[in-house]
């Protein structure tokens, strides 16, 4: 996926989402647990992180 954009939006006061779009209609969409003292920038990380995570446990099961 070729990544156009990068959205992060306050979902509820407890959530967080971020939106990574990509060409056409790819969309990856991560909604997690909100951390008040987070930047924008910390918080596309936290969401990056948990990518990786998911991708680590694809290798693994």
């Amino acid at each position: 996926m070729l990544l156009k954009n990068i959205n992060v939006a306050q979902t509820t006061d407890t959530t967080v989402t971020v939106e990574f779009k990509g060409e056409g209609n790819d969309l990856i969409t991560v909604r997690m647990s909100a951390d008040p003292g987070s930047s924008e920038d910390q918080t596309v990380a936290a969401a990056l992180a948990m990518i990786d995570q998911l991708r680590e446990f694809k290798q693994t099961a």
